[in-house]
């Protein structure tokens, strides 16, 4: 930088024999900071296909995700998105090659696939494969450019926010004002991303398991009066066909707010404990999207309907048992992300300063005060106030919303039901045939007309990348020896510190922290 800029006369000196000995130690390489730069009007050419930037759509620690258009072949004119990421380690050269084979395999199913329906909603509603390229750049760094198809709409989180935040319900002599066409329209638009989204990460789990199913990297519009919802950043994806013996080695990943019970026990104990616990390594190999999903579709559900929580409206619709259940499950809710956050809020600090040593005494002090016993307590509370509403309601897609929910959110425990992405889609099917957006009265209004007001109305749709650039709260923390930490997906070869991986899971649990955040109800 100092170099092209014209100053720093020492720096550049530096900077050239840098390059110099890169370039002599391999024929190809050059200095990653040199490496041809991408910008709006720039063409670029990846494989055999000609793309022209059109703008950037996000960036972060990984890289940058641009919008572009292609320029040869059948494609010509279409919207694609490129994700450029530089990787300084083998780990993060594997981690974007696992991204890129996802990629294709969303692009071309596996033979005799191609008319299957769970194949066909993951090319609907995941990014599929156009194009790629790897480049040596210099001594163990690469350049990874990924092509892919750009899906349409808006990160979930920032239409939530604004709901949160700036929106205002219709007014209070409209009928769509009443509660029960909110959470009517509430339950229909969250019902529809689980019978979206579950059918395409069905397909997904044969291949591989996504591990950062957040809002961030949910995208939601509205076409035609429904929601069109998809799935993006395969960045810290696991092969699922592998995964029994790689986690016992590899990095927790995403955001603490989704993760099971059985993610914070190998934060605080390693993985090679899960063996003792079989509920918990189950639930650790197999259903890591499942649960992560079931919170995102419930913190939905809760963030879209909360508005007219705000309201004291009368609701003659509902019985007095379906607003005290519905009142409890609210409380549940509430109760749950205090309870994450005040675990979660201390792991993201101390990335944020680079303290290994400080992320070492929090697991050893998790370990103590048995906060995995305490997160299970939590979501089985949940889970119980959930099956309260679901006995309860008047509603026919609250009721199979919930019922999806309970089998997607996990408890921490052994469970007799079977927890997997066919019995989700069972659920879906079976119980309750929703009704199609834009036929259920005025509550359909009021739902497309809150997230459209979000998505902006008349406006082109928003970034498809900002679910890749912002990992503010997503984290890579791995069990492996020795120590070195990273936030995001920079280099993520920490581990667990040698007096941590000695520590049992039986460890003495703290009960003044008991005290304070173990729910009254525990049942799942």
């Amino acid at each position: 930088r100092a170099s092209a800029n014209g100053g720093g006369g020492g720096s550049a000196r530096a900077s050239a024999q840098a390059a110099a000995r890169v370039a002599t130690a391999r024929p190809r390489a050059f200095a990653w900071w040199a490496m041809a730069q991408l910008g709006p009007g720039t063409d670029v050419r990846i494989e055999s296909v000609d793309f022209r930037i059109v703008g950037l759509l996000g960036e972060g620690s990984f890289g940058a995700v641009w919008g572009a258009l292609i320029l040869n072949g059948p494609d010509r004119g279409k919207e694609v998105a490129i994700k450029e990421i530089v990787c300084r380690s083998q780990v993060e050269l594997m981690r974007a090659m696992m991204e890129r084979k996802l990629l294709k395999f969303v692009r071309a199913p596996a033979d005799g696939s191609r008319d299957d329906p769970l194949a066909a909603a993951a090319s609907r509603h995941f990014p599929a494969h156009v194009a790629s390229e790897v480049e040596v750049v210099g001594q163990d760094c690469w350049q990874v450019r990924l092509a892919m198809t750009r899906l349409r709409g808006k990160p979930l989180e920032s239409v939530l926010e604004a709901c949160q935040e700036q929106l205002v319900g219709p007014p209070a002599a409209s009928p769509a004002s009443s509660p029960a066409c909110r959470l009517d329209g509430a339950s229909r638009c969250t019902l529809a991303m689980l019978q979206q989204l579950s059918p395409a990460l069905e397909h997904l789990s044969t291949r591989a398991h996504h591990r950062d199913i957040t809002p961030r990297n949910v995208l939601v519009e509205v076409q035609n009066g429904r929601h069109v919802w998809g799935l993006v950043d395969f960045g810290l994806a696991v092969d699922s066909r592998t995964w029994q013996t790689d986690m016992l080695t590899h990095d927790i990943g995403g955001d603490g707010h989704y993760w099971p019970t059985s993610s914070w026990f190998v934060l605080a104990y390693g993985a090679h404990h899960l063996e003792s616990y079989p509920a918990l390594m189950q639930e650790y190999e197999q259903r890591l999207d499942l649960h992560a999903l079931g919170i995102t579709a419930l913190k939905t559900l809760m963030e879209l309907w909360s508005p007219c929580l705000k309201q004291d409206m009368p609701d003659p619709t509902r019985g007095k048992e379906e607003l005290a259940r519905l009142a409890r499950l609210r409380i549940a809710w509430d109760r749950f992300l205090l309870s994450i956050a005040r675990y979660w809020q201390p792991i993201f600090d101390s990335f944020a300063c680079g303290g290994a040593e400080i992320l070492d005494r929090l697991k050893s002090s998790y370990a103590h005060a048995g906060v995995h016993h305490v997160v299970s307590a939590d979501l089985c509370a949940l889970r119980a106030a959930i099956n309260g509403v679901r006995t309860s309601t008047s509603l026919l897609e609250l009721r199979t919303l919930c019922a999806a929910l309970l089998v997607l959110i996990q408890p921490g425990k052994a469970r007799d039901d079977d927890a997997s992405w066919a019995r989700v889609r069972e659920v879906l099917n079976g119980e309750a045939a929703p009704r199609q957006a834009g036929r259920g009265g005025r509550g359909d209004d009021w739902m497309h007309e809150i997230v459209a007001r979000v998505l902006g109305a008349g406006e082109s749709p928003g970034p498809f990348g900002a679910a890749y650039a912002s990992r503010s709260s997503s984290t890579n923390i791995s069990t492996r020896l020795p120590s070195a930490h990273s936030l995001g997906s920079m280099t993520a070869e920490s581990a667990v510190s040698s007096s941590s991986a000695r520590r049992s899971p039986a460890s003495s649990v703290n009960p003044t922290l008991l005290s304070t955040q173990m729910p009254l109800v525990c049942v799942a």
